[in-house]
C-alpha cells in the first residue's frame, strides 16, 4: 500500500460563539478516573441529601445535586463557587458528585441520585435517541462550546508515515457511547480515511487510555491539553492539530421533566450562580489557578492557559441547537439510534429564560 502523507480535509461545523472543555478532547470522558458510577466521589456543604426542592438547614438553602465533570470547567466553577460563597448568595447549598464521563451524569439524573449535571452534545442525542419513547431528560441550558486549540490527531509512530495502515492496526481509543466516538470520526474524515475501515479500542478512563497505548493495544488517539503531552512523551507522532480537524464540541446541561417543571427557580437560580462563579474565575484568574491547582493538583499554568482559550457563556443560542441538529442528524445516520427524531422537541428554555432571558435565542 502506498504511503500516504496528510491530506486534510476541514470538517464543517455550525460556527458556535461559545467555548469549553478543558483538559483533553472528551468533554464527556476526560479525567483520569474510572467512568463506572460507583466509583463517583461526592462532595457537598452540609449532609443534606433531599431533592432540590426541600430547604437545606436553619439557613434556608435548597440543595440541588449536580452530577460534575472531572477535570471539567464546571467542576472548576463549582469549587470556587462555593469557597467564594456565590452559591449560598443564591440560596443554593451545592451537592455535587463527580463523574468521569457524561453517560454516567445522565445515568445519575435517570435514577435519582442526581438532579441536573453536564452532557457533551453526542452523549445527549445519542442516549435520548436510545430511550426515545420512555426517557423523560430535556436539555434546559447551553453551558458552551468548545473548539480545542492545542493537541490534535496522535498515532503510533510506525504509523505516522503511512496512515494508510491504521485500518489494519489495533484501532483507535475511545469510550463508547461518549463524544469521542464523534472526535473520532472527525478527525478520520480530516485525515482522509474511511471511518468504516477503522476499528475503536474501548477504555473507560485516562489510565486504561495510556496502557493501551503503551502496550501497543491501540494506535490513535484525539487528545488535547495535559493529556496531549503524555502521548508525546509516550513518543506518538502528532499527525494533525486540533485546529486543521476543527473539532468542537458543545455542553449542556440536563435534568428531568418532573425536576425542572417542580424546581424551575432553583435551577434558574443555579445558573445564575454558575454564571458568576465562571465570572469570578475570569475577573480572578491567578488567585483561582493557585486554589484549583492545590485542591485538584492540576498544573497551575496549564490551567490558565486552557482557561483563557475559551469563553462560557450560559445561555441557549440557536447556534447551539443547530449544533445539537447537526450531531444528531450524523449519529442516526452512523445507525447510533434506529429512529429519526427531532432534539428539539427537548429542549426547554423555562430555567434559562428566567435568568438571562437576552441569552436565549434558538427558534421556536
Amino acid at each position: 500500500m502506498k504511503n500516504k502523507r496528510i491530506n486534510l480535509k476541514k470538517v464543517t461545523l455550525a460556527a458556535i460563539a461559545l467555548a469549553f472543555t478543558m483538559g483533553t478532547l472528551t468533554a464527556c470522558g476526560s479525567s483520569g478516573s474510572a467512568s463506572a458510577s460507583n466509583n463517583a466521589e461526592t462532595t457537598a456543604t452540609n449532609t443534606n441529601t433531599s431533592l432540590g426542592s426541600e430547604t437545606a438547614g436553619s439557613g434556608e438553602l435548597q440543595t440541588i445535586r449536580v452530577g460534575i465533570m472531572t477535570g471539567q470547567a464546571d467542576q472548576y466553577a463549582a469549587y470556587i463557587g462555593t469557597e467564594e460563597g456565590i452559591y449560598e448568595k443564591y440560596g443554593i447549598n451545592l451537592e455535587t458528585t463527580e463523574y468521569a464521563v457524561g453517560i454516567n451524569t445522565v445515568d445519575a439524573i435517570v435514577n435519582g441520585t442526581a438532579d441536573t449535571g453536564l452532557l457533551a452534545d453526542f452523549a445527549a442525542v445519542n442516549r435520548i435517541g436510545n430511550t426515545l419513547h420512555a426517557t423523560n431528560l430535556n436539555l434546559f441550558a447551553e453551558l458552551s462550546s468548545s473548539k480545542a486549540t492545542t493537541g490534535g490527531v496522535y498515532v503510533a509512530p510506525e504509523y505516522a508515515d503511512n496512515l494508510d495502515e491504521l485500518e489494519n492496526s489495533a484501532g483507535w481509543i475511545t469510550n463508547i457511547g461518549t463524544v469521542s466516538e464523534y472526535y473520532n470520526w472527525q478527525a478520520q474524515v480530516a485525515l482522509g480515511l474511511d471511518p468504516d475501515t477503522q476499528k475503536a479500542v474501548n477504555t473507560d478512563s485516562t489510565q486504561t487510555a495510556l496502557a493501551a497505548a503503551t502496550n501497543g493495544e491501540a494506535t490513535a488517539v484525539v487528545a488535547s491539553g495535559s493529556l496531549a503531552k503524555k502521548y508525546e512523551e509516550l513518543g506518538w507522532t502528532l499527525v494533525a492539530t486540533s485546529d486543521e480537524v476543527g473539532s468542537v464540541v458543545g455542553a449542556y446541561l440536563v435534568t428531568t421533566n418532573e425536576f425542572l417543571e417542580g424546581n424551575t427557580e432553583l435551577l434558574s437560580n443555579y445558573l445564575l450562580a454558575l454564571d458568576e462563579s465562571v465570572n469570578f474565575i475570569n475577573d480572578n484568574l491567578d488567585a483561582s489557578a493557585e486554589k484549583i491547582s492545590a485542591k485538584f493538583g492540576v498544573d497551575k499554568d496549564q490551567f490558565i492557559s486552557d482557561w483563557q482559550t475559551r469563553t462560557i457563556i450560559i445561555g441557549f443560542t440557536e447556534e447551539g441547537a443547530q449544533n445539537l441538529d447537526d450531531v444528531n442528524a450524523w449519529a442516526y445516520g452512523q445507525g447510533k439510534y434506529s429512529e429519526e427524531y427531532n432534539i428539539r422537541d427537548f429542549i426547554r428554555t423555562e430555567a434559562i429564560e428566567a435568568a438571562f432571558p437576552d441569552r436565549v435565542t434558538l427558534s421556536k
